[in-house]
Order: structure tokens, then sequence, then C-alpha cells
């Protein structure tokens, strides 16, 4: 019996590593193959490459210098899957050049999602091999966790929710903590890989632990004992791997908790990606992409026969051992739906609220963002808390593989033994078929190929020269623009850097740090404006930073084209020819800019300036330039009057901003700006203006600073709202 058990269990891992290879292919798992890597996993792959060379061993055992270079970061913040990284980090050296393990452990993923599907079975229904096997490969065949492949590949680790529930249907008879103690290696191992993962095998442990008191099996001490001891070996395993990294709980904060929920038609709703029956349904808004839980034509239909087939069923759920189950997918669905639930594009319920401050070029309805407004404390504290796990629609996923289980039972309860079986394949094939459009794009997407565009050859042996790539900015301080190479910059200098074995400096996580973002986007990046270079380093700027540097007069870095791109190296002896200064855009003296939305605004505002909203644009960083061209009868001759209309960020914590303004190199005004702010106003005498085609305008911002507002994204230095600005004759 037990040698056919092997058997069967090895042909499930069989057919999961099949799956993999028809549907991401052959080229991913080249381990030495990095081409096909794109988006996330591009984020995934450097955090790892960057690693790799790293030659100190610190705590926690993911941090490294080599990414988020002085500073350093830990690459569970970049998703890299932190577990995996460590353990490979010694075999280094022999490791092949590149190397990756994306490919690999996604294979890992589908043969584990297998495996483990296929021991619940046996576990639920072990007089039935055939249909255990079949059982099998609909856990395998989940959408959801097919449509992680498309470049999530840390969110693929399905099998470890699979795992928990697998040992949670295990007989409680031996001791609790023996018992138990699959769910706790279960939870370390996710802690490891990702958090989402991690949470939501956290929330089964927890379910597991209420099964052994609701069965009586443990006193109320001892629970509470097992309960901290859950809580402690997630806490214990985030730290040392880098998941828990800071004490400012903003770090975990991010906006947007509400917006990247689950709809409930989620279950049925098989969005743009595709059913060879069933069509899209309407969601309240676009962002609800990431509360994909479609079930699949297959698993809809096993619910349905047998629920028609066998009503009655319902009363299981009375069962002892399956209350906790019932809690665990309710809290589950509850999570997933988050303060704004949804069916369709309707609003079933909503708990209201506002945050402080609208967040800049991030605004969206009220109805989308659902924010907290329940009365009391402890309800806004939990709502806060809940903003760590922004992308909830996730969070379905073990009431999702509790719906699986359900059709199972359901099935292996209500026909005989032929039966059930026919019905199982048949409905596997239809599973199958219906999810033939979502595969079709996972596969094409996962072959393809994503050529760099930095061929020119002033990249190749960049590292040999330099130990480090610098971009100003970063891609972490430009919410605008993405700073260097534009939204897709960390992925191509991201590979530069790790193929050049060189520390980079700009690189995309899933949260930073305040202390990390006030170095870079602050601190490093006033010394980078003013020209103040490191010699050990080369570095990519945009065509704003080059205006800048002229304009400073900067002389300290020779500068090249490279692939349209801006390639700077330092001249420590300030030798470099002078740098160009573009003409700016000509401008009538008088004219009102309006910077609340329209487009031929951003041509004046050169650099540190956010997206035009509807009420204003807010500045980034420490300093906000706007380039003014004045027709030959403003230059000098008369003194000018800078009239702003602006709001700023300030908090009782953050009561004023400072604000030096500067005019063609001269600094004309102090701004000392609280709240409410009233009209801000610089004189320009005619000396400044003389012999000068332009009027180069800096706001250089002392104290920029982060939103207080836990519900609001906290990567973003904050300074002044401009609604409007214009230049006038003054007397």
């Amino acid at each position: 019996m037990q040698v056919r058990h092997s058997r069967l269990a090895l042909l499930t891992i069989g057919l999961g590593l099949a799956n993999a290879v028809a549907l991401i292919g052959w080229r991913p798992l080249d381990p030495t193959n990095v081409a096909w890597i794109f988006g996330d996993n591009a984020t995934y792959y450097t955090g790892w490459a960057l690693f790799r060379h790293d030659s100190h061993i610190r705590f926690p055992l993911a941090w490294t210098d080599r990414v988020g270079y002085p500073v350093g970061t830990s690459i569970a913040f970049l998703d890299a899957m932190p577990l995996l990284a460590v353990l490979l980090r010694p075999l280094g050296p022999i490791l092949p050049e590149p190397f990756q393990y994306l490919g690999p452990y996604a294979a890992l993923c589908f043969a584990l999602q297998a495996y483990f599907g296929y021991s619940l079975c046996r576990r639920l229904f072990p007089s039935d091999p055939a249909f255990t096997v079949l059982g099998s490969l609909f856990f395998l065949l989940s959408p959801t966790l097919t449509q992680r492949a498309f470049g999530h590949t840390t969110l693929l680790t399905h099998w470890a929710i699979l795992a928990g529930l697998d040992g949670y249907f295990r007989d409680p008879g031996e001791t609790p903590v023996r018992w138990l103690g699959r769910q706790w290696i279960i939870v370390a191992i996710a802690a490891g890989i990702t958090p989402y993962i991690a949470f939501m095998c956290l929330l089964v442990a927890l379910a597991a632990v209420a099964r052994l008191m609701i069965e009586r099996r443990c006193g109320l001490h001892t629970i509470a004992l097992l309960v901290a001891i859950t809580m402690g070996i997630v806490l214990a395993s985030g730290a040392v791997f880098g998941v828990l990294l800071s004490h400012d709980a903003a770090t975990y904060l991010a906006g947007g908790y509400g917006l990247f929920s689950m709809n409930l038609n989620a279950p049925v709703n098989p969005m743009d990606l595709g059913s060879m029956l069933l069509p899209p349904l309407p969601l309240m808004h676009p962002w609800q992409y990431e509360g994909y839980n479609y079930l699949g034509l297959g698993m809809i239909a096993l619910l349905v026969v047998g629920l028609v087939r066998r009503p009655q069923s319902i009363l299981w759920l009375r069962e002892r051992r399956l209350l906790p189950l019932v809690g665990l997918g309710l809290v589950c669905t509850a999570l997933a739906a988050s303060t704004t639930i949804s069916f369709g594009s309707s609003v079933i319920f909503k708990v209201h609220g506002q945050p402080a401050i609208p967040m800049p070029d991030q605004r969206v309805s009220e109805a989308s963002m659902g924010m907290p407004a329940i009365a009391g404390k402890a309800a806004s504290a939990i709502v806060t808390v809940l903003h760590g796990l922004r992308a909830s629609g996730r969070l379905f996923w073990p009431a999702y593989y509790l719906m699986f289980i359900a059709a199972l039972s359901l099935t292996f309860r209500a026909w005989k033994a032929s039966t059930r079986v026919l019905i199982l394949a048949v409905l596997l094939v239809v599973q199958f078929a219906d999810m033939t459009p979502m595969r079709t794009r996972v596969h094409a997407a996962m072959t393809d190929r994503f050529e760099s565009p930095l061929q020119s050859p002033s990249w190749k042996g960049l590292g040999r020269r330099y130990d480090n790539l610098i971009l100003v900015p970063s891609f972490q301080c430009d919410q605008s623009t993405f700073g260097v190479g534009g939204r897709y910059g960390f992925v191509w200098f991201g590979k530069l850097a790790a193929a050049e074995r060189m520390r980079a400096n700009s690189y995309y996580a899933a949260r930073y740090t305040n202390a990390q973002l006030r170095a870079h986007c602050l601190d490093l990046m006033r010394a980078h404006l003013d020209g103040t270079l490191d010699p050990r380093s080369a570095y990519v700027v945009t065509d704003d930073v080059l205006t800048i540097w002229a304009l400073r007069g900067v002389r300290s870095a020779r500068c090249e084209k490279a692939d349209g791109f801006n390639l700077c190296t330092p001249s420590p002896e300030g030798g470099a020819a002078p740098l160009a200064v573009p003409p700016a855009p000509p401008y009538a003296v008088g004219d009102v800019l309006d910077l609340t939305g329209p487009a031929d605004v951003r041509r004046y505002l050169t650099f540190g300036w956010g997206r035009p909203n509807r009420t204003g644009t807010w500045t980034f960083g420490p300093l906000a330039l706007i380039r003014l061209g004045l027709a030959p009868d403003a230059r000098g001759a008369r003194p000018l009057l800078l009239e702003v209309n602006a709001l700023t960020f300030v908090d009782p914590s953050h009561p004023r901003l400072d604000v030096d303004v500067v005019a063609n190199g001269e600094t004309v005004d102090h701004w000392i700006v609280g709240s409410p702010a009233a009209p801000l106003r610089a004189r320009i005498p005619p000396r400044v203006l003389a012999g000068r085609d332009a009027l180069d305008i800096e706001f250089r911002l002392r104290n920029p600073e982060f939103p207080a507002d836990p519900r609001l994204p906290s990567n973003v230095l904050l300074g002044l709202e401009v609604v409007s600005l214009a230049v006038t004759y003054g007397e």
C-alpha cells in the first residue's frame, strides 16, 4: 500500500513538473538564462544577483549594501525569496554567471502544489486512489496559481497554504506541540519566501490551534502558549530574513488598502484573462485585478453538481473539526474584500473615511479607497495595520482552496466510486480547457525575450573601472517619471549592475524605510545635484540633472551619450568641459501658470515635481526647478515679482516648511510656510536677470517630510503643492 502511494505521489510530482514546462517553457528553467526576466521578476533577480557577491555576513541575513548603496537594504523588501538567497550565497563562487533561481523555483512550486494537493486528497479520500490523483490535479490547475506565473514568482508559493491545510487534517491525537510542529515549519519557511504567503499560513496555523481548543485537547493556558509560539516563530523568521527590518511602523504600511481588493464575484469572474464560456464580469474599479480568484469552470461545475445532488451537505459545516476552517474562510474573505465590500460595480458595504491629506499623484475616489471611519481608536488601529497588506485581494487564497476541498468532498460523498471518478475526469478536462486562453498568454509572456537597450560598448567593462552604479535620480526617489530609464529603468540598470558586479543605488522594492528614503532622496540627492561625485562610481543621470549641473557650473563629471542615456564619470580635478545649458521654454511676464492639470505647463517644470492633478502639483525631494525663458525686454530692466499660490504638507510633528527661493543661482528669499499657507512672494532684483535669457527658479526645500498618515504611501518627501505661479513686473 505504501509503495503504491509513493508511486502515485511521484506521479503527481512528475505531472506538476510537466505542467511547469508546458506553461512557462524550458527557457526559464535554465538557471543561466536571464533574458526572459522582466518586471517584478527583474526585481527579485537583481536582489539576489547583487546580494550573492556581498562578502560580508550581516544580520538580518538578507541585508546587503550592494542594493541601495551606500545605505543598503534587505533583499526581502525586493521579494527576492531571502531564504533561497541565503542558502545559495555560500555557493556563489562556484555558481555560473549569470545565475537565477526564479524559473527552477517556479517549477518546484508546481511540483509541490501537485504533491501537497495529492497528500491532502489522500488524507481526505484514502479509499480511492484514482479520485485522489485526479483531485490533486485540480489543485495543480488552480487559475489563481496559473495567473501568478505571469511574473510574480514568489507568489507561486501556494503549496505552503496546501501544506498547512494538509497538516490541519492530520489526526491531532499526538501531542499538541508535535502536531503543530508541521505548521510552525511551514510558517517559518513561508516567512523566508514572502510576507503575504506567510500571513496566510499563519492564519491556517491559528485555525489549527483553534481546532485543538474546540476539540478540548488543550487547556486555555496551553492554547495561549501555542498561539504565542506560533506568532513568535513567524516574527523570528521574519527578523532573521530581513522581512521585519525597521521599528518604524510606516515602513510596512502602504497607501491603497481597499484599492487592490477582491470583488465578491471573483470566484466566478475570469476577468480579462479569459474563459471558454464565462464572460468577464464588472468590477468596482480596474485595481481589483489583485482580487483575481476565479475557480475555473470545472471547479464551479463540481460545486454546483455536488450541491444539487446533496443540498443538505451544507450541514457538514457544523462538524466540530470544520468550524475553525469556516472561521478561516470568513476571515480571509473579509480581509480580501477589505473596507469596501463590492459585488460587480455595486458597493454593498463601505467603511467610510478620509485620509488626512490627498496623496499626490495617487488620488482616487473615496469609494475606491474605502478608507476607514469606524468610530473608535481600536477600529482605526486595526485598519491602519491592514495597510501593510494593501494587495488584500490575495488574502482570499486559503478560503479559495477550502472551496476546492469542499467541492471534492461533495463529489466524493455524493456519488459511487466509478461515477465520481468519471465526473472528476470530465470536469478536469473542462477545467483545463477553460484555462487555455490564460495559459496561452502566460506561455507567451514567459517565453518572450527582453533585450536590454544598453548595447553600447560604453557599458561593457564598466564594473572593472568603477565599483558603483549611481542613477540620479534613482527609481525610488522619482515618483513622477521613475528616475533614469523610466518605469522599467530598474530592470535594465539592475541587470547591468548585476552583470558588472557593481553596487547600485537605484532599486525597486515593495517597501522602503523612511531612513533609507531620507538618505537617498534628500541627503545624497543634494550632494549629487551639487556635483559632489564619488570617484569610484559611474553615474547615469537624466537630462534634467545635466541642466542643473550646467546651471551650477559643475565641472566634476565627463558625460557622454550611450544608447540615449547620459553616462557620466567623475573628473576629480574639476577639469571636465562645461556643460551646455539648454534653452528654457518661452514665458510671457504676467502669465499665470496653472499647475492643476494643463499639460502645457509641464514643460516649465524641469526637476523635482510630481504630476499635475486637480488641486496642484507637489514638489518631491530637496529641489524643485522651474525654467522660464524671458523676452529681451524682461532681462534686467526692472525687478520682477514671483507670486506663488501653494499649500504645504504640515502636521503636528512637522509644523513648518523652510524654503530657500533661488533665482538664477542667487538666493532672493526664504519662506517659512505653515498651515494655512498664505500667498508666497519673492522679489527678484534686476541684477539677477542681467545678461540672462531665462529665469531659473529653484525652490530649495530644507525640510520636506514624509506623510505621517499611515494609510498613505510614505515613500515621498512632500514640500509645496503649487496651485499656480506667476512672474510679474515689480516696483
